[in-house]
């Protein structure tokens, strides 16, 4: 095998499978054993209750509902605007002081407001040991320059906007009995009542303003932390701290009656020994929540006493599932090679199965019917794998998934049957999408299949052939059908989101109305006839070992549009015009012939090409020695001493990375150097120039990240030689056929012998 750069990270995805596992069981409830019983279900036998649980009580709902009156929080509307001119007003108080620089040249009501600064809460005159001069004067010294100034008045917003967000209030007009006094709801009163924010009681209440303290201590500038500063703006601030709070009552009454009415039922006593279910019946609604009340009851029971016993259990099924994840990993890893070659896309794997694993589990918890609703989960997932995969990928792992589901999550053999005869009926009509409307038929058949089979089992498994069970097979027959429509519609977001192209997108990519290949048509028509004839090498080339034959024909359409920039600079467009590199240094031509594959990245991404197909435009030369120019520049005559640098008459690469990538590098070097021989392309010298170019790809390690084999390799070259040598196939000529010279006055031009000319490309 060619040397593979990629390593197989066992241990990683080991561990994803190990995680994957332990998911599941987790969203399976695994440490439980499951709820098997399903609306319509036969019951062959009576069921007895085996535990004390409870079912619905009136009485106890009411009581409930009078608790959650109780216990209901307020709803608060709050207005910041005193907030705001309380601190606008100390704000200018503040300047005031700081225009006036000493004490002495304070006006009299100025003096008295400074007084305001000095007096502690809960006292009416200033203390004895303070001077209000000499207060003043340590005061002011805070605010040395206009930067200190307005820091101070940054952080006292901020001081004040943590009020503005919850608002104060002095105290509650309600007591314990009409609603909950420990916190609150509050919104801005421009905003709905649907904003509204908890918060705790003791934080909007002013009571000692120790939190109003403990804020300005916290935000105040780092100069203006000292106690006394702290105390005299407080001293302002407090006493004329206003409530902002008022009770939106009509909010407030609405919520109380959304959350009584949310109360759910509230169960009564069942003793054990009672028969909940009678024999030979058929479970209806009531009976089936009377069983699934017992359950959760046992199961409740089961975990206080039983913890050691319910962890084997979980531990069992997580082996199981991480038993099922390696045998079909391993299987896959020997026969499909369209499968996630990395962690990453092997994670994006296991995710998926988990999200079809959470919303089957939730469906089922849901199910009103005895329909699979599992279906439209486990469908989407197939759809979803085989497009992005392959078919035969989403059928094993769609086994595993639906061994998992149905008896995991508490199924039948029935819905075994059901779900994996439905999800292989999708995942084999989805081999090759090349039509959206595919996907409406392929959820149509397997539909049909769904609505057959519940049939079917449900007549097996002792049903009447009665209505509901049509209606339990058409309920099958929607989810099936649902699941080609919701697909129709995600189809582009995968297909965007993830890179993913399928056989429809290529066939509208590869549409010669492209308006990059009407370009490339119309500006260099020889490199146009090239790609095309490119196309179909590779197409054949890339079906003969298996790989996308179509994205390998449609990246061919695209690989050389970066000539579209300077057509004139590459040998088949020139025609008879002389050659422009005649006149130019091997180093320059080199540039400007390897630049077409930059050019053609840039106009692939500027036409919002898929990343698949750039990688091909940006990966079909490799790393590859421009041979011709490079020969030309060790052979020059002037300085036949000079040291050539090899690395500078090479591509920029990155080498191939697919398959794909490799059919192309070699059907495009092949086409255009067996193009190249002319009429001397004989059959002999097709496949001997073939092996050669393909040898020396090897040898320069062109292969190594591209995942070929050498029995691949072999396959290629031989559909290559078998490719162009049909495209140069000649005419037998026809009885009576002869030559004849073009007459004098044709407006044909004189053909002249081809000449044998190198192709760069």
């Amino acid at each position: 095998m060619i040397a593979n750069m990629r390593q197989d990270h066992y241990g990683l995805i080991l561990s994803i499978m190990f995680l994957t596992s332990i998911i599941i069981s987790a969203i399976l409830g695994a440490w439980d054993p499951p709820f098997t019983y399903r609306l319509h279900d036969i019951v062959h036998r009576a069921i007895v209750c085996n535990t004390h649980f409870k079912v619905i009580s009136n009485s106890a709902r009411e009581y409930e509902r009078e608790r959650v009156r109780k216990n209901a929080v307020h709803i608060f509307k709050n207005d910041t605007k005193p907030l705001d001119n309380l601190r606008e007003s100390l704000w200018n108080i503040i300047s005031t002081f700081v225009t006036a620089h000493s004490y002495d040249r304070l006006t009299e009501k100025e003096r008295e407001t400074w007084n305001q600064f000095l007096i502690p809460r809960g006292k009416n005159e200033i203390p004895p040991n303070i001077n209000p001069q000499e207060a003043f004067a340590e005061f002011i010294s805070h605010f040395k320059d206009k930067k200190t100034i307005d820091q101070f008045n940054d952080q006292l917003k901020i001081v004040f906007s943590n009020y503005g967000i919850h608002g104060l209030i002095t105290s509650l007009d309600f007591d314990a009995n009409e609603g909950n006094v420990e916190k609150i709801l509050v919104y801005p009163i421009d905003k709905e009542a649907s904003t509204a924010i908890e918060f705790k009681l003791r934080d909007v209440l002013i009571s000692d303003g120790s939190s109003l303290r403990e804020s300005l201590r916290r935000y105040l500038p780092r100069g203006m932390q000292d106690a006394t500063f702290i105390d005299q703006i407080f001293n302002w601030i407090y006493p004329q701290l206003k409530s902002t709070l008022s009770e939106d009552k009509n909010a407030t009454a609405m919520a109380i009656k959304e959350q009584v009415k949310a109360v759910g039922d509230i169960y009564v006593e069942y003793a054990p020994g009672r028969i909940l279910v009678e024999s030979h019946s058929t479970l209806d609604l009531d009976s089936l929540l009377l069983l699934r009340a017992e359950y959760d009851a046992a199961m409740q029971n089961r975990a206080e006493n039983s913890r050691l016993r319910r962890a084997v259990r979980f531990s069992s099924l997580v082996v199981t599932n991480m038993i099922l994840f390696i045998v079909s990993w391993g299987f896959l890893r020997k026969r499909e090679r369209r499968r996630p070659q990395t962690p990453q896309s092997f994670l994006f794997l296991m995710s998926l199965i988990i999200l079809t694993v959470a919303a089957s589990r939730l469906l089922h918890g849901g199910t009103l019917t005895n329909a699979e609703w599992e279906l439209l989960p486990v469908l989407i997932f197939v759809m979803t794998v085989s497009i992005m995969y392959s078919w035969e990928l989403a059928v094993v792992f769609s086994f595993v998934m639906t061994l998992i589901i149905a008896f995991g999550g508490g199924g039948s053999i029935g819905t075994l049957i059901v779900l994996f005869s439905v999800t292989v009926a999708t995942a084999i009509q989805l081999g090759r999408l090349r039509s959206r409307n595919k996907l409406l038929l392929v959820s149509f058949n397997a539909g049909m299949v769904a609505f057959i089979l519940t049939i079917a089992v449900g007549l097996f498994s002792g049903r009447e052939l009665a209505i509901i069970l049509f209606f339990d097979a058409l309920t099958n027959w929607v989810w099936s059908f649902l699941s080609g429509l919701l697909m129709t519609g995600l189809l582009p977001f995968i297909e965007g989101y993830f890179g993913i192209l399928t056989d429809m997108s290529l066939l509208e990519l590869g549409s010669v109305s492209h308006p990059l290949l009407q370009s490339l048509n119309r500006l260099a028509p020889a490199t146009y006839g090239h790609s095309m004839q490119v196309g179909t090498i590779a197409e054949t080339a890339a079906d003969a070992i298996g790989a996308r034959g179509l994205l390998t024909r449609v990246g061919a359409y695209f690989h050389d549009i970066g000539k579209i920039m300077k057509p004139e600079y590459y040998t088949e467009n020139q025609g008879e015009k002389e050659n422009i590199h005649d006149k130019l240094e091997p180093q320059v031509s080199t540039i400007v012939v390897v630049a077409h594959v930059k050019d053609g990245v840039d106009l692939a991404k500027q036409h919002r090409l898929p990343k698949p197909l750039i990688d091909l435009i940006e990966q079909h030369h490799g790393t590859s020695l421009v041979s011709f120019f490079f020969g030309r520049a060790k052979n020059k005559e002037d300085q036949p001493t000079q040291q050539v640098d090899e690395s500078t008459f090479r591509y920029p690469g990155p080498k191939p990375q697919t398959k794909e990538a490799a059919i192309l590098m070699i059907a495009d070097a092949c086409e255009s150097a067996c193009r190249s021989m002319g009429t001397t392309a004989t059959p002999g010298k097709v496949e001997n120039k073939v092996h050669v170019i393909i040898k020396q790809k090897l040898d320069d390690g062109q292969f190594d990240d591209s995942g070929l084999t050498l029995r691949e390799l072999k396959t290629i070259e031989t559909s290559v030689i078998k490719s162009i040598i049909a495209a140069n196939h000649g005419r037998i000529r026809y009885p009576g056929q002869v030559d004849e010279e073009p007459p004098k006055n044709s407006l044909l031009p004189e053909i002249k012998e081809e000449k044998t000319t190198i192709t760069m490309h």
